[in-house]
């Protein structure tokens, strides 16, 4: 088989022997793989400052006699998101990104928007400021992705009865996978909320990809978005998600506050 070179989204890192690296990386044609980089730990010419986590790279493979596994020939950095690790909470945001790629997609299956998707929600995270802006892009994709992989909510009428939900006020989105009316019984996974939130998730999943980026939540309405969509996530996969914990908890905290300089304190006691 020929060599290929294809671009990739690195998802994960694992140490092989002394000296080599395995690399899970997702990419738009062949969507889930593995390569191996041989002498990936130690190699100051081909891979040094290349190989890292949520990395886009422009890749060489070579096959090997495994069918599941390809090496890494050569590889370039395309877009480093570099702003993701200037900001633990932008790290902690992008976590599920990588995961969800990483666990929620079969080998070598191509899914159709999700390397974009993936893309530009990184994008908006090393930019983005704050808890509200960076739990706006987790929502949207956690969202999108459900859509692109088959398993997209029922945001448009009761899961029940099939009221639809413009005659609907008092919503409640169920982890049975879409909306349910004040009408119909409540249920122990119901999560009540505000229609707001369920027009932003309906606009997450048909806008065009590029405005995805312009596109928040209304106020106070992150954690509500993200914890009802981390529980769902979790009945897909079948198993807990740890990245989503922690992108949750970091962006439920308050902002650290950092120590003022000995200048900032005199200049404050002077006025």
């Amino acid at each position: 088989m020929p060599s290929s070179a294809l671009p990739g989204l690195v998802l994960r890192l694992r140490s092989l022997g002394e000296s080599d690296l395995m690399l899970d990386v997702f990419t738009s044609s062949m969507g889930r793989m593995t390569a191996l980089a041989k002498g990936g730990k130690r190699s100051k010419q081909r891979f040094f400052g290349v190989l890292l986590d949520a990395h886009l790279l422009d890749m060489s493979l070579e096959p090997t006699k495994s069918p599941d596994l390809w090496r890494l020939a050569s590889a370039r950095v395309l877009a480093s998101h570099l702003g993701l690790r200037q900001d633990y909470r932008r790290l902690l945001a992008a976590g599920p990104v990588l995961e969800l790629l990483l666990r929620a997609t079969p080998v070598h299956a191509p899914q159709g928007g999700a390397l974009e998707l993936a893309l530009i929600t990184l994008s908006r995270m090393e930019r983005g400021n704050g808890p509200a802006e960076l739990g706006s892009a987790l929502a949207i994709f956690l969202a999108r992705l459900l859509d692109l992989l088959g398993y997209g909510l029922n945001l448009e009428a009761c899961l029940h009865c099939g009221r639809p939900v413009e005659q609907m006020k008092n919503l409640r989105l169920t982890l049975g996978g879409g909306v349910v009316c004040p009408s119909c019984p409540a249920g122990h996974r119901d999560h009540q909320v505000p229609p707001g939130l369920v027009k932003f998730l309906a606009a997450a999943r048909a806008l065009e990809p590029r405005p995805l980026s312009r596109l928040c939540l209304p106020a106070g309405q992150a954690p509500l978005a993200l914890g009802f969509l981390a529980e769902f996530w979790r009945e897909v996969v079948g198993h807990d998600l740890p990245s989503l914990g922690l992108a949750l908890r970091s962006l439920k905290s308050p902002a650290p506050v950092l120590p003022s300089s000995p200048t900032q304190t005199l200049n404050r006691q002077s006025h």
